[in-house]
């Protein structure tokens, strides 16, 4: 008997259904992913919420076994899992398939449906029997049970995107804080947190690990879902820390926004507890090297310039001072105790650079700090104090005071001799049209405050070529070379391009010898809050 035709502007509800299955599996599978090389990691971050502790991914060119000891996977999934993959099946019967591996969160499962592999093997425990699902392209899926097997789960997938760096990459990456052993072809994954002072678990609500790091400005939250990270934070307004928070949220969508959102509640409780930490490193820091110490000052001071736990920062010992009796180690509050007012009733500390020798200078009673730039920057906006030297034992014409100073001033001319051989050519001054709006903004902010220089020997400023040594031209108009890729312009450039108040510490690095900052630019160094 013939169909009766279709009436005109009539819709066919199975070629819809089609579009529907096709689009949402699209969209569960590969939208949510960065591509295919992701799909190991969610079969890991499955066996992690399943209770797994030891994971073994192996890796071949479109191949990829990840095998673990946690619970296996439901046989209603694997049946649905299968429906999915069979292209023979009904639109609406896919459609079915599709929503309750949704419903369950099972993207790894989604995302192999979409990967249209060549083959898969599932193979798991569950309910005391084993389970174990094959596909090959080209031919219908097949289910079958079997004797009991202890726990665990393999599964084994061949498809043209499993590319293996890629995929092996993308796992360290994303797995580098992951609370099981994880292991690809044989090597475990290592961990996020090896380099750092201290590593502290996460006190509720929040779920996770935090440490204190050896190196970093910037406070990081690496976002976990199930051991794989999912997103990342910056937090700007803390000192340097690194984070992993385990969210544990049992959702199909994996976007990074979400995450993020989810974690913003919850930011000003892992501040704290991150400076928690770092006041429990603090109090050891009079046993650590001097590089370390004078980080933990850096960390310190940045955590009291944002006022977080300010009664227990004031109190960390992590600043090197040295006096009469010897060395010694002081908190923020004992330093402001011992500033003093100078002539023009300016706050004022004693204080050494970390290469100078104590021993050369006349020590009492009164705390001499010994920091460097960066820790005397911080201290100086915190306490809006001034520096000084104590007074120097070789103040007197004395052979031997002759003797240090000449040796003092031999060793700079080596320095700057050793600079001119590596770089004896002059770079090119570089245009200003031709340079990025960073470097144009050094150029700019201090070619401002040169003309209200009564010290300077230098009439302007120019960018030039290299990594050679700051130089001033010769003749009647001396112009300042700055060479881009030397590491004090490059610093310079950076500091002023975050934060344009850095002026002052910026003016006096590059034009130390070639003039001296203007007292109002100094002023609103100190007075900057």
């Amino acid at each position: 008997m013939n169909q009766p035709e279709r009436p005109q502007g009539s819709i066919d509800v199975g070629r819809l259904l089609t579009i529907d299955v096709e689009s949402e599996l699209r969209k569960l599978s590969q939208a949510q992913l960065q591509g295919p090389w992701q799909i190991p990691a969610e079969f890991v971050r499955r066996a992690m919420r399943n209770g797994a502790q030891e994971i073994d991914v192996q890796l071949a060119r479109h191949r990829a076994r990840i095998i673990d000891d946690g619970r296996g996977i439901d046989p209603s999934l694997l049946q649905w899992t299968a429906v999915l993959l069979d292209a023979q099946h009904s639109n609406p019967e896919r459609h079915t398939a599709l929503t309750m591996l949704e419903g369950a969160g099972e993207l790894a499962l989604l995302a192999v449906a979409g990967l249209s592999p060549r083959n898969v093997v599932v193979d798991t425990a569950a309910g005391g029997e084993r389970h174990v699902l094959e596909f090959a392209a080209g031919r219908a899926p097949r289910l079958t049970r079997n004797a009991a097997r202890a726990s665990g789960c393999s599964v084994t997938i061949e498809a043209s995107g499993l590319e293996r760096r890629a995929c092996a990459d993308w796992l360290v990456d994303a797995a580098k804080f992951a609370p099981a052993a994880i292991r690809i072809d044989g090597k475990l994954i290592p961990h996020g947190f090896a380099h750092s002072f201290a590593i502290a678990e996460l006190a509720p609500p929040l779920r996770g690990r935090l440490a204190v790091p050896f190196e970093g400005e910037t406070a990081h939250a690496w976002l976990l879902e199930h051991g794989i990270v999912t997103g990342h934070v910056a937090i700007p307004e803390a000192p340097c820390f690194e984070a992993a928070i385990e969210l544990g949220l049992d959702a199909v969508d994996l976007s990074p926004a979400r995450v993020r959102e989810a974690l913003q509640p919850h930011v000003p409780t892992l501040v704290d507890q991150a400076v928690v930490v770092l006041l429990r490193v603090a109090a050891q820091a009079s046993g650590m090297p001097e590089p370390a110490r004078a980080r933990l000052a850096r960390l310190v001071l940045q955590a009291a310039r944002k006022q977080l736990r300010a009664a227990d920062v004031v109190r960390a010992p992590v600043f090197r001072v040295v006096d009469g009796e010897g060395e010694r180690w002081m908190d923020i509050a004992g330093l402001q105790a011992a500033s003093q007012r100078d002539a023009s009733g300016a706050h004022m500390l004693l204080a050494l650079y970390p290469g100078q020798k104590p021993e050369r200078y006349t020590l009492g009673a009164a705390p001499v700090l010994v920091a460097d730039e960066a820790e005397r920057s911080l201290l100086s906006e915190l306490l809006q104090v001034r520096f000084r030297p104590p007074d120097a034992r070789d103040a007197r014409e004395s052979l031997r005071g002759i003797w240090h100073r000449a040796i003092d001033g031999l060793g700079r001319t080596l320095e700057r001799t050793g600079d001119l051989v590596r770089h004896p050519v002059r770079g090119r001054a570089i245009d200003d049209d031709l340079l990025p709006p960073e470097e144009r903004a050094l150029l700019d902010e201090l070619r401002q405050h040169l003309g209200r220089d009564p010290h300077r020997s230098v009439e302007s400023i120019t960018m030039c070529a290299g990594a050679g040594p700051i130089r001033r031209t010769r003749g009647g108009n001396p112009t300042l070379l700055l060479p881009r890729r030397n590491p004090a312009v490059a610093a310079c450039v950076r500091a002023i391009a975050q934060d344009r108040r850095w002026a002052y510490p910026v003016y006096l690095a590059l034009l130390e010898g070639y003039g001296l900052p203007p007292d109002e630019l100094r002023r609103s160094w100190l007075g900057r809050r």
